[in-house]
């Protein structure tokens, strides 16, 4: 019995099927960064999603069933010499995820990752037709906003969607 036991957690192993930190690393010399992609597993796989034509997506991916959705986007301020990433200049740039209707923002918080400082947002959004519960990292540096976000359906705090917080706990700044 024990045998049997072994035998089958080395192939749902071997096959994806109790692993749920398979990641696809996401690379880019152009922006100074990376993330990893959630692969997911063989019962609840991710699908990366490309960019549609919307300004600074870079890379993302979502469950599925849509029952989950991360990204990774930019927004160039190298034009703008005296940006600093603080409170009133959050209120401009969280207007893609909360602005027009598409849903609100409940709190902010800085916070630091990685040696980068920056601020988490937490909110309502609503995509596809779908209402989502939000999370938007943001951080400042090379002369870009960077915005690492996931969204889910399952949790009032995305970060408790374990693919949600590896991803965006995997974000880096290159050097």
């Amino acid at each position: 019995m024990r045998r049997l036991f072994t035998i089958v957690c080395l192939l749902a192993t071997f096959c994806g099927l109790a692993s749920s930190g398979r990641a696809a690393i996401w690379r880019s010399s152009e922006y100074y960064c990376q993330v990893n992609l959630p692969d997911g597993s063989y019962v609840l796989p991710w699908y990366a999603m490309v960019p549609a034509n919307e300004g600074g997506v870079l890379a993302g991916a979502r469950r599925q069933d849509f029952v989950a959705l991360v990204y990774l986007g930019v927004i160039d301020v190298k034009d703008k010499p005296r940006f600093a990433l603080d409170e009133k200049s959050i209120e401009e740039l969280d207007k893609s995820f909360f602005g027009r209707g598409l849903g609100f923002l409940d709190k902010t918080q800085p916070i630091t990752e990685h040696g980068l400082n920056g601020y988490r947002l937490f909110g309502r959004h609503r995509y596809n037709g779908r209402n989502y519960a939000i999370v938007v990292d943001m951080f400042f540096y090379h002369g870009l906003v960077y915005q690492v976000a996931g969204l889910s359906q399952s949790f009032d705090n995305p970060l408790q969607d374990n693919d949600i917080r590896a991803f965006m706990n995997s974000f880096y700044v290159l050097p």
